[in-house]
């Protein structure tokens, strides 16, 4: 018997992947608020919400690794991936030379462009010197950003951990808050990261994202480049947007489907490339639940996490997009025949990194320590 079309395979993908919104958030709403920290919200003045998600087409890049390799290689099986839309990650000065050309193709397709900023400095939270070198270099960057965007608003993700870190302070928020303050009033759409659902309470990330200028912003990111389910981040997602003024939110899917590895003292492994994992529900505008703006996969499915789980790359990982596609349940069952029968090479050769000379954006050893932990102090603490 034949295998399916492209545009066949492509409908089975949507139907089967948009009917589980609604039960993977089925009781979402019901939680116990967190009250110890509640912000005065009578103090603080919100910008107004113009929800750019609603009704909006998103951007579908096909100049991501994962498909230029898919044309490479001939490889179909990597359709349920590389056919979605996905957000483009502009991790230092060399990135924002693509920027007009990203630009061009998505304003030719009418589409959304979802960015994610991520060179805040010292944005490892370590001696390792990763991000910008120093606050002005970041906001003459921001400055580049904003000019090579020129009249495109696009919808940005504004630093991946940088909030929810143990390294936040008076003085990165403040950087923060002047960036996010810039963006907005040059029309952009800015969502600040706010971690995930086991890292921080909503009472001190609203606090902190307060700090950081979320009154100017449209609202914030939840579980980007982690695991933890659509339906835990909704109902943290919408706690903390109860405490900011009701700003909207956008959970990160990419790699949820199984939910987050096992958190056990011997296995800390498995958060980078994990054995267990799958993709999550496909990326979507069309949501109706209060304050969830959209569904986006703002961390690359496929990208390794880093040195570990046999990867010996940073970057796109055939390996890992697999590994994504058939152990997903939210991808149709022709589809993981398809990957789990496709013919991958292993990764081989030398330590590939970022164009800045570190690492590639989500790179395991980038990210706050705690960020990578399911929430407990116990685990907080080993993974320092």
């Amino acid at each position: 018997m034949g295998t399916p079309g492209r545009a066949a395979m492509g409908g089975l993908l949507r139907a089967a992947m948009a009917v589980t919104l609604v039960a993977a958030l089925a009781g979402a709403c019901a939680n116990t608020p967190d009250t110890t920290l509640h912000p005065h919200r009578s103090a603080v003045t919100y910008a107004p919400l113009e929800h750019p998600f609603r009704h909006a087409r998103l951007f579908v890049d096909d100049q991501t690794a994962g498909a230029r390799w898919q044309r490479e290689h001939g490889a179909r099986w990597l359709d349920p991936i590389t056919t979605r839309p996905q957000a483009r990650w502009l991790n230092g000065p060399k990135d924002l030379a693509r920027v007009p050309a990203l630009v061009a193709r998505a304003h030719q397709r009418r589409a959304l462009l979802v960015l994610v900023a991520y060179y805040i400095p010292n944005r490892g939270c370590s001696l390792s010197g990763q991000g910008a070198p120093s606050p002005d270099a970041y906001r003459r960057w921001i400055d580049r950003l904003i000019h090579h965007l020129g009249s495109t608003r696009a919808a940005i993700v504004v630093e991946p951990d940088a909030v929810a870190a143990d390294c936040f302070d008076a003085k990165r928020a403040t950087l923060l808050r002047r960036s996010v303050k810039r963006l907005a009033h040059a029309g952009h759409y800015v969502y600040i990261d706010a971690g995930h659902a086991r890292w921080r309470s909503t009472g001190e990330m609203a606090e902190r994202l307060l700090m950081a200028g979320i009154q100017y912003a449209q609202g914030f990111s939840v579980n980007v480049a982690n695991r933890q389910t659509t339906k835990q981040s909704y109902q943290w997602g919408r706690e903390l947007s109860d405490l900011l003024g009701r700003r909207e939110f956008v959970i990160d899917t990419s790699r949820n489907g199984l939910g987050p590895p096992s958190d056990e003292p011997d296995r800390d492994s498995e958060w980078c490339n994990p054995r267990r994992q799958g993709l999550g529900q496909a990326p979507t505008t069309r949501t109706t639940l209060p304050g969830l703006a959209a569904l986006l996969w703002v961390k690359l499915p496929g990208e390794s996490d880093g040195i570990c789980g046999g990867e010996t790359t940073y970057l796109f990982s055939p390996t890992q997009a697999r590994r994504l596609t058939v152990d997903s349940p939210l991808v149709p069952a022709e589809a993981r025949r398809l990957a789990a029968a496709a013919d991958v090479p292993r990764n081989r050769g030398r330590l590939e990194r970022d164009r800045e000379g570190g690492l590639p954006p989500g790179s395991a050893p980038l990210r706050a320590a705690s960020r990578w932990a399911s929430g407990s102090p116990r685990s907080a603490r080993h993974h320092r």
